[in-house]
């Protein structure tokens, strides 16, 4: 019985490397016709080859403390959509997941929609009904992905080590744990039933602190595997739509409060923090609470660390260089770190934050966060201080660039539900997370 398995699955290897070895030879030849092999050549051949490059050039263009800045700002544009696949290749992987003890699909679901709600490189997304009348979404898993990223970074890796010996002075070696958390990231995005544990995560976080204003989707264990996740399905307005959300509330400027003090409490009491809180993945329910969307990526920190980061920020927000000098050094990432000379690192940044404000004005025009320029200038900044700080041998936490990014856009983000309230000084947002990791330690 393993046999045709086993076939279709070295099948499956074999083309995958020959598509590799495909495009990558016709990047090589536009490079040997005189062609720049410059970080967008590298972004184009990304795209070519699919799923697993897709997500690595996300990743590049995400964490500017491991990468060369022309290569995060390359891939800032690397876009994670692909077009839709037939129900017929998602109702078998349906299929070969759940189909178990003699259950059928159609003893399972009442009625699942042949069209998507959403396609990604790694998912594509139904909605389905229960027999028992529950409304849920199937995030099901595209067929051959977890092949398809094995084979990749089996590849990568074997480049490495190949690189490593024809050009030693290139010091190769040190790709080695960047490859590393690239494989951690990448599987577990691949392994939903990693994604439900972090949504089981929030809920508890949500039970203890007696939070009730905020809600994550409801996982159906029974009906989730490794490659299927099955959900509960919120309805309600983006966050981005203030006319819309006073349909179901009064204020959207409490609703951002609620969003932002559950989110920083989340930093200290749960295992794990929402990463990619974006309009796409926050939702105001018909029933007024807020949801919040798509666990798959999320970060950890130290309390240290965060409270850090969270001064930095804060000092960022008054223009008070001194204060997010000194935080920085104080991340506890910093090597030697008596050795960083604070009046020059302050200066470095004031010049920064000036030369953005005086290139952009979108920076202080109050304009909603919902466009590409103001997320660019989001990354602009970020890549700045991050610059700035590995020029004074700062080195920052791992998940630094997700948090950071995060507590920026959530200040763009206000500019549209809260215009007049500062994330640090209205009294309505609480900095739970602090005491709560006080306590905690």
């Amino acid at each position: 019985m393993q046999r045709p398995h086993l076939l279709r699955h070295t099948f499956n290897v074999v083309n995958r490397v020959r598509q590799t070895a495909s495009v990558a030879g016709l990047s090589a030849l536009r490079v040997a016709k005189g062609e720049k092999p410059d970080a967008y050549l590298l972004k184009e051949t990304f795209e070519q080859l699919g799923t697993t490059y897709i997500k690595i050039g996300q990743f590049i263009a995400s964490t500017p403390s491991l990468f060369p800045r022309a290569y995060v700002e390359a891939f800032q544009d690397c876009l994670d959509q692909t077009t839709p696949l037939s129900y017929s290749y998602i109702e078998r992987v349906l299929k070969e997941e759940l189909e178990v003890d003699g259950q059928r699909l159609d003893d399972l679901f009442a009625d699942i929609d042949p069209t998507p709600l959403a396609s990604a490189s790694i998912a594509q997304v139904h909605a389905a009904r229960l027999h028992n009348g529950d409304d849920v979404v199937l995030k099901v898993q595209k067929p051959n992905v977890e092949t398809i990223m094995q084979t990749d970074l089996g590849v990568l890796h074997a480049v490495t080590k190949l690189l490593e010996v024809m050009m030693p002075s290139m010091k190769f070696a040190s790709i080695a744990p960047i490859i590393d958390e690239i494989r951690l990231r990448m599987l577990a995005e691949t392994d939903f039933i990693s994604e439900s544990k972090n949504i089981a995560d929030f809920q508890q976080f949500l039970a203890m602190s007696g939070n009730n204003k905020v809600v994550a989707p409801k996982v159906y264990d029974a009906l989730t595997t490794k490659r299927v996740l099955t959900m509960s399905r919120l309805y309600g307005v983006s966050m981005v739509d203030t006319h819309a959300m006073r349909q179901y509330c009064d204020d959207p400027a409490q609703v951002m409060t609620d969003t932002l003090n559950t989110w920083f409490a989340s930093l200290m009491l749960c295992n794990s923090f929402h990463a990619d809180l974006h309009a796409g993945n926050l939702m105001l329910l018909t029933d007024g609470r807020i949801g919040f969307l798509d666990f798959g990526i999320v970060g950890q920190l130290k309390a240290e660390s965060w409270r850090a980061c969270l001064t930095m920020v804060q000092a960022l927000q008054d223009n008070n260089y001194p204060v997010m000098a000194q935080a920085m050094v104080d991340m506890e990432m910093t090597h030697a770190r008596h050795e960083v000379n604070i009046k020059a690192l302050t200066a470095d940044l004031e010049r920064m934050m000036q030369s953005i404000m005086a290139e952009d004005r979108a920076f202080t025009s109050g304009v909603p966060f919902n466009s590409k320029e103001q997320a660019d200038e989001l990354n602009k900044m970020m890549l700045e201080i991050v610059f700035i700080g590995k020029a004074h041998g700062i080195h920052f936490p791992r998940d630094f660039a997700l948090l950071t990014k995060q507590l920026l856009y959530f200040d763009r983000f206000m500019r549209t539900l809260a215009p007049d309230m500062d994330m640090f000084s209205d009294g309505r947002v609480q900095m739970l997370g602090q005491d709560a990791g006080s306590q905690a330690l």
